[in-house]
């Protein structure tokens, strides 16, 4: 008998599908605003996976500061327990189709491979009880997330990111490492950003 599929695997399933019924039409590029309709405005817990995942791939100036804001909209939304609506500004800016596309068939992959070793367990700490802190939570590290200095977010959304996977698989372990992952990447920007204002007041006194 085939075991079941994880249900991560399922939603990057989903994923995966939604992109190719969009790339089959004749646009190159989506618009955040038509990813989020085709997703459905309820799934929050979905998107919150896929943008973070989005925020792995390469994009032009701005796009990971997009990815955030969006992601921290998603958040409140699904804090407020309402259907996601995106300021124009942000639902109006346009994600490469085809790069989307592969690099969400890829993570299928290894979705697949790492939901081997995620389980559900721990359940409180992935149900319903716990969707305003996880939204409060994702909010947070979003917005350090829209500082735009190159690589110092790659922590933060790599946890965002094994949160989201655990609390779609229901593995409340997982959910506690991609907090802690999180954390640990939202300390190392504080100290870099402090260093980096540190260096430039040393800077400024040697100059003056």
């Amino acid at each position: 008998m085939t075991p079941r599929p994880r249900p991560v695997t399922r939603y990057t399933n989903r994923i995966v599908a939604v992109l190719r019924r969009e790339a089959e039409g004749d646009a190159s590029k989506l618009t955040i605003a038509r990813l989020i309709e085709a997703m459905g405005p309820q799934a929050h817990r979905v998107l919150i996976l896929m943008l973070t995942l989005l925020n792995m791939i390469p994009g032009p100036p701005g796009f990971g500061g997009t990815i955030a804001w969006t992601t921290f909209a998603v958040a409140l939304a699904m804090v407020l327990g309402r259907p996601i609506r995106l300021p124009g500004i942000i639902g109006r800016r346009k994600l490469p189709l085809n790069a989307l596309l592969k690099g969400s068939e890829q993570v299928a992959k290894v979705t697949r491979f790492v939901a081997r070793f995620s389980k559900p367990r721990l359940r409180s700490m992935t149900g319903a009880a716990a969707t305003v802190p996880y939204g409060i939570f994702t909010m947070v590290v979003s917005v350090a997330m829209t500082i735009p200095i190159p690589f110092i977010n790659a922590i933060p959304n790599v946890g965002l990111c094994v949160l989201a996977f655990s609390v779609l698989n229901r593995d409340g372990v997982g959910a506690i490492a991609g907090v802690l992952i999180a954390c640990i990447g939202l300390v190392i920007e504080v100290l870099l950003i402090l260093g980096a204002i540190n260096l430039s007041f040393v800077a400024f006194d040697a100059l003056f």
